[in-house]
């Protein structure tokens, strides 16, 4: 056989040509023939997800433009012999490296305690013996035995069956439970028609049954699903594709400036002065690059991975966070998502109208009994499902939602299942089948006389009835009577489920035109409660909400318009119209559609490469195994961690533990607020660098040495700036948050007025260093006539370099405050303890850096004892923050 089985040899041929082919028989496999299966075919699990091996992640790691750069700035210092550079930025570099591995590894770890969720154990018949063993032990030719709760843990052929029904939504998208029978079938057939085969991760809704097992692990269709979203490639996220941009142009401007840092100290000194000219060019390339932004955007995800997990949302890829903030279009599922999933019997048409629960216990307190007690009995009595009551509470709900909505409906109104049945018994049972569109029974009275009853669609009972009972009396019914205001109630988003009776000698799955119209049950899955305010929330901060659903148009625009997804009909959609749209269309299209009903799972695929093609950002929602391709092809895939399949889990980017549509919106606050500070910070540090960079290349431009050592860069880059950096990503969310819009496709990362400010920021910041070098080197300056030693002159400069360091230090501690949101009290009073604490702690190293002598050794500074120089060091320091409040004021920010 095939090692990716041929479905058609499986569903079409006979069950004993099966049993040859698998070296079976219904006995099932002895011990050694599983064992000897298993050992050619591997264990009955999905293959993990393999993971890069550590020395493949360093070497990426490594290979990054930005680490590249400062290797080879490092390579450049150890050449000229300054050993403490060159280590300094090795330990960079190793730093980052470390922080990046340890942060994928803690989001591979969580992911990984999320993945025991099938079911661990079957039932084999091994050598005709009924064994419970691992469902991971389970092996090609064992016979499976099963009943009503299970789940279907590989693809099985049915051997035999009793009334089976299976909910294979997760794979074929069919929201209805699917009638098994082991007949072979003729002709080509889709998943869905393939009723003999009993599909891995199916869940058993009623009766019971054996299968023969053909195909386990990565060769179920579940596993060959999860085999090509495993091979499919990786897509870069926004952030990661906009950083890529800006450390091109990093790399770039590094490139350009140390040449032009070379050719500047070879003018002035020529090539006897190559080693102040190297030190200028390492300098330079140190100063270009934020050495703590990826420590520091690493640090910032991490944390908000820990806040969003304890908001029930389990982040797999660190760099989802901000993508979260940036979607544009949420394509969520229905039921479970919108829904609460709770079907509930609103009301029932009887008597020619609708009256609700509480109407129906009053009429049973005055005696009105016959008419209710008929359809109780029919929704019990032709019933698949069960309800498990323990003192006097339901523990538990088996079977269809729809069914146990019935169930329960009668059990609140005291028509208890269990004690009906005693007096009825159920002599032969139908189960509800969508090609009959009914379930139906044959029940012995108490007083011995035999009905029968039907439940199923409205149109269906009503076309076999030709009598309806109003309560009093018995009445003559044309088919299309009630039918328009049904359907008018069904296009409100109900669910309608007929009742009728039928007398005397019935064949169940031919009866007569002659049954008595009992009347409807009204089912309603309710929208969640929070669900209309989210969405309001989410359509204010630019978000659009797509509905995908597999109710029919009018049902799916009902809920919709309910809960604020789409205002008219013409936003629906339905897939058979979906599939014919050309690609130009579709692009058109999705603009406006909200609601897309009656769709294929695979459309989801579709919808998403449409919406990606006019560069939204989009997050899709799915739980099935035909979600998979979906969720992995959105720019955030989003799985459910109840009701969600092993193969979405793998696929998405993001779990929601508690399966609920207001935590996709947390969640998008949340990215939004990473964002906003991801931008401020990354502005925090590349304002910064622009400053000593221009500083590093104007003094020598005059003759003047490089006001800041490579050691010190490193330092203020690494240390004294990534402090401030993690605070500055930690800080709260300003108030306007969910009503900016969200950053498109094609938008920069830092547009250009942005960009306009950093540079003006940063040359400000640079003019002050290059001011407070200048200060103190002339204030240190031998009178006209002295001649100055070699001495003096080290001197001399140590404490311009000194001076400059210490404005290196202080201006960037203040300008965080800056950059916050909101007036110049928020930004300076508004909580953020670690902002707080980081500057203290910052201004206390900076202070003994110039002051305590081994430090004066390490860092090459030299106490400033001079008032004066003081005072302009302050001043300096102060001035690039005072300027940006004060443009920023002028401008309304």
């Amino acid at each position: 056989m095939d090692a990716k089985n041929n479905l058609a040899e499986i569903y079409g041929g006979g069950i004993n040509a099966l049993y040859k082919k698998l070296n079976t028989s219904a006995q099932g496999l002895s011990e050694k023939a599983a064992a000897a299966a298993l050992q050619k075919h591997g264990l009955n699990e999905l293959a993990a997800k393999k993971t890069e091996p550590l020395p493949v992640k360093i070497f990426k790691s490594l290979s990054e433009p930005m680490v590249l750069i400062l290797l080879a700035a490092s390579a450049l210092s150890l050449f000229i012999q300054d050993y403490i550079e060159g280590a300094a930025i090795l330990g960079v570099v190793l730093i980052n490296t470390i922080i990046g591995l340890w942060q994928d590894a803690k989001a591979e770890n969580a992911v990984d305690a999320l993945r025991k969720m099938l079911a661990p154990q079957a039932k084999v018949l091994r050598g005709g013996k009924l064994e419970i063993i691992a469902a991971a032990r389970l092996a090609r030719g064992d016979i499976l035995c099963f009943e009503a709760g299970d789940i279907i843990p590989a693809d099985c052929r049915l051997v035999s069956s009793q009334d089976i029904m299976l909910d294979e939504a997760h794979l074929t998208g069919e929201s209805k439970p699917i009638e098994k029978k082991p007949a072979e079938l003729k002709g080509e057939k889709k998943l869905y028609e393939m009723t003999n085969i009993l599909f891995a991760g199916s869940r058993v809704i009623n009766g019971a049954g054996q299968a023969v097992v053909f195909a386990t692990g990565r060769l179920t269709q579940m596993g060959l699903i999860a085999q090509n979203i495993a091979e499919a490639e990786e897509e870069k996220t926004p952030l990661q594709r906009k950083l890529a941009k800006e450390t091109t142009f990093l790399v770039k401007a590094a490139f350009f400036a140390a040449l032009a840092a070379a050719a500047l100290g070879f003018w002035h000194g020529g090539l006897a002065a190559w080693h102040s000219t190297m030190l200028i060019a390492v300098s330079v390339i140190v100063s270009v690059f934020p050495e703590g932004l990826p420590a520091s955007i690493s640090i910032a995800l991490s944390l908000a991975v820990e806040r969003l997990a304890k908001k029930s949302v389990i982040i797999k890829k660190l760099v989802s966070v901000e993508t979260l903030g940036n979607v544009d279009y949420i394509c969520t599922d229905k039921t479970g998502t919108i829904t609460q999933h709770v079907m509930t019997v609103k009301e029932y048409f009887l008597k020619g109208g609708y009256h609700a629960s509480a109407e129906i216990l009053a009429m049973l307190a005055d005696g009105d009994t016959e008419l209710i007690n008929d359809i109780f009995e029919a929704a019990i009595t032709a019933s698949t499902a069960s309800l498990v009551e323990k003192d006097g509470t339901i523990q538990q709900e088996i079977g269809d939602p729809t069914e146990t909505a019935l169930l329960k409906s009668a059990y609140l109104s005291g028509f208890k299942a269990e004690t009906l049945l005693k007096t009825h018994k159920v002599q032969e049972m139908l189960p509800f089948s969508s090609d009959r569109m009914y379930s139906a029974a044959k029940v012995l009275e108490s007083d011995n006389t035999a009905e029968v009853y039907l439940k199923g669609a409205p149109e269906k009972i009503l076309a076999l009835c030709d009598r309806w009972h109003d309560g009093a009396k018995i009445l003559p019914l044309k088919p299309k009577q009630f039918l328009a205001e049904l359907a008018e109630k069904s296009a409100g988003g109900f669910r309608l489920i007929g009742f009728a009776k039928f007398s005397g000698k019935v064949s169940l799955t031919t009866p007569a035109s002659k049954g008595v119209f009992l009347g409807a049950a009204v089912i309603y899955d309710p929208p969640k409660d929070e669900v209309k305010q989210v969405i309001k929330e989410a359509h204010a901060a630019g978000v659009q909400v797509v509905m995908i659903t597999g109710d029919s148009k009018k049902t799916g625009f009902s809920i919709a318009e309910h809960v604020g997804i789409a205002r008219k009909i013409t936003q629906v959609v339905e897939g058979r119209d979906w599939e014919k749209y050309s690609e130009a269309k579709r692009a058109k299209a999705v603009e406006d559609l909200r609601v897309y009903s009656r769709v294929a799972p695979l459309d989801k695929l579709d919808i998403v490469a449409a919406l990606k093609a006019n560069k939204h950002i989009v997050a899709m929602t799915g739980d099935g195994v035909n979600d998979a391709p979906a969720l992995k092809k959105a720019d955030v895939g989003i799985a459910m961690g109840k009701a969600g399949t092993q193969v979405a889990q793998e696929a998405a980017d993001i779990i929601l533990t508690d399966d609920n549509f207001s935590t996709i919106v947390q969640a998008v606050r949340e990215g939004r607020t990473v964002y906003s500070n991801l931008k401020k910070l990354i502005v925090y540090l590349i304002t910064n660098n622009i400053g000593k960079v221009l500083a590093i290349l104007g003094l020598p431009l005059f003759g003047f040495g490089a006001p800041l050592l490579p050691l010190q860069i490193l330092w203020s880059n690494v240390v004294m700036e990534s402090l401030p950096s993690v605070a500055i990503s930690t800080d709260s969310a300003a108030a306007d948050i969910m009503r900016r819009q969200p950053s498109r496709l094609d938008e920069p990362l830092i547009n250009k007025t942005e960009r306009t400010k950093m540079f003006v920021d940063g040359f400000i910041f640079g003019a002050m260093i290059a001011v407070g070098f200048l200060a103190a080197w002339f204030i240190n300056a031998l009178p006209a006539g002295v001649e100055s030693t070699a001495f003096h002159a080290k001197n001399q400069l140590a404490y311009a370099q000194t001076a400059a360091f210490v404005i290196a230090l202080l201006s960037p501690q203040i300008y965080s405050f800056v950059l916050r949101d909101g007036n110049l009290w928020q930004k300076f009073f508004r909580p953020n303890f670690l902002l707080k604490l980081f500057f203290a702690l910052n201004v206390l190293v900076t202070w003994a850096i110039v002051y305590v002598r081994p430090l004066n050794m390490v860092f090459g500074t030299v106490p400033l004892d001079n008032y004066y120089i003081l005072t302009v060091v302050l001043v300096c320091s102060l001035l690039p923050s005072l300027i940006r409040l004060a443009a920023g004021k002028r401008a309304g920010n």
